[in-house]
């Protein structure tokens, strides 16, 4: 009669092949675990983003986006190379100015362009609505002009209402081939709503279609976060 083999051997190898089974089953499970690592979405990841260096854009596009506008011998000297992150622009289309004497008339051309008709005086002016310490670089006026003795000009304007004013940089338009911008030579202008208030003023200079007025865009640095007086900044695009 054979005897009966002990279990103890059986059970010794049962156990270690279910740890093979076990060991094996979870190589997949943490080469997974480890790829999924590794292939993190690129929209979740949050590099620092580099700045945006101006170049050739006359008065602050970045670099290699460059607007190609009429008359672009006149449209003045180009931006300083400097980061552009708080670099904006506001505008107004002509639409959007007052006129200054109410005997003043106007036509409407189309595309938010202007131009007087009659009156005593031929001047528009509107709000120009920075934050407070932004910094001023530039003003370009867009334009129709086919006037030949005669330009239209733009400047702005600070003032202490009643008391006092100063004109703080000018532009005007560029020769009578019809539709053009120009823009003015740089400035660096700190905005001080505290004493002064600011406006933008244009002057066809005659009456009549040759000189139309289209609109105005003013380049600035807006201020840090903090140091923001106007918590929303109007912008009118035509």
């Amino acid at each position: 009669m054979s005897r009966p083999k002990p279990f103890g051997p059986i059970l010794r190898n049962s156990t270690l092949a279910l740890v093979i089974v076990v060991v094996i089953a979870m190589i997949p499970l943490r080469i997974g675990r480890g790829m999924a690592q590794q292939s993190t979405p690129l929209d979740e990841v949050s590099p620092t983003p580099a700045p945006i260096l101006l170049g050739g854009g006359g008065d602050g596009l970045p670099e290699g986006q460059r607007l190609v506008e009429p008359h672009s011998a006149a449209l003045g000297p180009e931006a300083p190379v400097e980061a552009a992150v708080t670099f904006s622009y506001y505008r107004l289309v002509a639409t959007a100015f007052n006129i200054r004497v109410s005997t003043t008339l106007y036509n409407y051309t189309g595309s938010g362009c202007i131009y007087t008709s009659s009156g005593s005086d031929n001047r528009f002016v509107a709000p120009l609505l920075l934050p407070d310490n932004s910094t001023i670089k530039f003003l370009r006026l867009y334009y129709y002009d086919t006037s030949v003795p005669v330009d239209i000009t733009a400047w702005i304007t600070r003032y202490q209402p009643g008391v006092t004013s100063e004109d703080l940089t000018t532009v005007d338009s560029y020769g009578s081939s019809g539709y053009g911008s120009t823009l003015s030579p740089e400035i660096t202008h700190t905005v001080d709503l505290t004493n002064w208030a600011y406006t933008i003023n244009i002057a066809p200079n005659s009456f009549g279609p040759a000189t139309t007025i289209c609109g105005v865009r003013v380049a600035y640095y807006a201020p840090s976060i903090w140091l923001t007086a106007l918590p929303v900044i109007s912008r009118n695009s035509p």
